[in-house]
């Protein structure tokens, strides 16, 4: 195992410090002057590598983002299923890739085969059990907000209808029919 970086030893001020700094654009340079008037001891080899990490780390996050978006998008707007229906495929995407990763056709030293422990194929049946049952509260609280949206619409077309004049049984009719609630 490879021993921790001169970064990685600092302590979390540290890092979190030289984390803002770059945010905030800092060049090396800058990061490394800071340190100094902090009497922090790190190279600037360490410190370039360290923020090159920085960018890989950060560049990933956004992957991730951008493809968390596509699928939010992809799922509506309702907002408390976003994140649902998020993690959801998220879980799905993790475990085709485990899944797959295991090539059938592989040499028969088992070179290019995924072996898991039993305890990783009880954690990975735990999260498809997981899976399964977000699935099911994410249309559960699908199905909510529906059915909230069409008692709005209820509402407003009682109201509308009220304020025409029509009389309660063309309003019920309306509740039944057209938006299939029973009065």
């Amino acid at each position: 195992m490879a021993r921790p970086s001169s970064i990685d030893r600092q302590p979390p001020e540290i890092r979190e410090r030289i984390a803002r700094l770059r945010e905030q654009g800092r060049t090396i340079d800058e990061i490394l002057d800071a340190l100094q008037a902090l009497d922090v001891d790190v190279s600037r080899s360490a410190l370039g590598r360290h923020v090159k990490s920085l960018a890989e780390i950060s560049a990933r996050l956004k992957r991730s983002r951008d493809m968390a978006e596509a699928l939010v998008n992809r799922f509506g707007d309702a907002p408390e299923s976003k994140t649902a229906r998020l993690n959801i495929e998220l879980l799905h995407g993790l475990i085709f890739e485990i899944v797959t990763a295991a090539d059938p056709f592989a040499a028969e030293d088992g070179e290019g085969v995924i072996r898991i422990t039993p305890q990783q194929a009880g954690a990975l049946a735990k999260a498809v059990d997981h899976l399964g049952k977000a699935e099911a509260a994410n249309v559960a609280v699908v199905k909510a907000q529906r059915a909230e949206a069409i008692r709005d619409a209820a509402d407003v077309v009682e109201a509308v209808a009220a304020a025409r004049g029509l009389d309660p049984e063309h309003i019920a009719a309306f509740r039944r029919e057209i938006l299939g609630i029973a009065s």
